[in-house]
Order: C-alpha cells, then sequence, then structure tokens
C-alpha cells in the first residue's frame, strides 16, 4: 500500500501503541477496505466497533467509549502496514451486462444471506418488520447486527417518519435490557440521537424520543 502510514503513528502513546500491536497480533482487526480516501474497518472482541481512517485529511475515528485514538485504531494502522488492503472500484461493475451483475449478485447472497435485505423494496411496512426482527446473536459475533442496524438507520434518516424513529429507539432499548453490558450498542443510541438532531422533525418530537431513551438512561 503505497501510503505514508507515519503521520498516523506518531498520534499515539506508546502504551496505546502497544496495545494496539497485540490487539492486531490477536487478529481482531478485520473487514478492511478503501473507496478513494477513506478505510473501513471492524474490531472485534467483547464488542465489535467501527473504525474510518482517511489517508488524505489524517482524520481517525472509532465507535469505541474512548476519546483518544485508541488501541483499535493504532492496530488497524499495523494491519494496512502488513497487509494488502481491498480497493472498492465500481468500474468492473459499470463494465458488466445485466446477466452477469445478476449472478454476481447472486454469488453474493449465497455467501452472505442477511444481505437480501438489500433487494427489498424499502416501504414503511418492510422497515417496520425489519426492526421487529431484530435480536442480538446467540452467539458472539454481532458484526451483522449492526450492518443492520446501519442499513435500517439509513433507511430511516432518507425519509424521517416519527413511528419509525420510535420504533426503532425502542427496540434499541428492548435488546439493550437483554444485552445490558453492550458499551458498543448504548454508543449506537447515542449516535441515533445525534443523527436526529440533524433532521426535520418536530420540536416535540425529538423530546419525546429523549424521554424515552431518558426511562433507561440517566444521562438523558
Amino acid at each position: 500500500m503505497k501510503v505514508e502510514l507515519s503521520k498516523f503513528e506518531d498520534k499515539f502513546s506508546g502504551e496505546i501503541w502497544q496495545r494496539g500491536r497485540e490487539y492486531y497480533r490477536e487478529g481482531l482487526v478485520g473487514n478492511v477496505s478503501k473507496l478513494g480516501t477513506l478505510i473501513k474497518a471492524e474490531s472485534y472482541g467483547n464488542s465489535t466497533y467501527r473504525l474510518t481512517l482517511d489517508l488524505k485529511s489524517g482524520d481517525m475515528k472509532c465507535t469505541c467509549p474512548c476519546d483518544f485514538h485508541c488501541k483499535h485504531l493504532a492496530a488497524l494502522i499495523m494491519w494496512l502496514k502488513n497487509n494488502k488492503i481491498t480497493e472498492v472500484s465500481f468500474d468492473k461493475l459499470n463494465s458488466m451486462n445485466k446477466q452477469e451483475l445478476i449472478n454476481a449478485l447472486a454469488a453474493i447472497l449465497k455467501k452472505h444471506p442477511e444481505m437480501v435485505k438489500y433487494t427489498q423494496k424499502l416501504d414503511d411496512n418492510t422497515i417496520k418488520d425489519l426492526i421487529k426482527k431484530l435480536w442480538f446473536p446467540r452467539n458472539d459475533d454481532s458484526i451483522s447486527l449492526f450492518k443492520m442496524l446501519d442499513f435500517i438507520k439509513e433507511s430511516i434518516l432518507k425519509k424521517p417518519k416519527f413511528e419509525l424513529i420510535e420504533l426503532f429507539v425502542r427496540k434499541m432499548i428492548d435488546m439493550y435490557e437483554h444485552e445490558p453490558d453492550s458499551n458498543e450498542l448504548t454508543d449506537y443510541i447515542d449516535e441515533f440521537l445525534q443523527d436526529i438532531e440533524k433532521i426535520r422533525l418536530k420540536k416535540e418530537q425529538k423530546i419525546k424520543i429523549r424521554e424515552i431513551v431518558g426511562e433507561y438512561f440517566e444521562d438523558y
């Protein structure tokens, strides 16, 4: 990878860098991809966190609770130094005919059946159904859950409706009550509340959402 990574290394303390090295050696960084100057990845462990790194601006973000450059990001830098990254490009797709695209989609769905949701027509009833089916996986792999949460959130925020937002928030709280140790889920709820502040909802509707969350979290 022809990118100078030393400028990113300098942002970490020696202790965090060492912890990141251990994290990388344990194989806890994956699903790394690059589109333009933006790199996205995931880190695994007790929770799954989403990582982003902009090669142009130097910005780095992780969804973990840390308010500094964390071990997850340090591990990502090490991964980039030692592995070949997957470049996301639409050039090949643009050159495919209809049947080739269908065959490619079928191969993806065979390997990742949970992605069939992306082929559905997303009317309100479909979104409601997806929300109602949300639940924490019985194993330690929460990656698919948070991918589904992202998909639903993006769909809701495109054409925000209070009914869908309320249902989504109540469902996430319901999952939290059954998995109270999931810091990532509480972080996700907080991120969603921040997103709500940026969209067109009536003031009383935004207050209502925060009241719903406030019944379970003292900070709201």
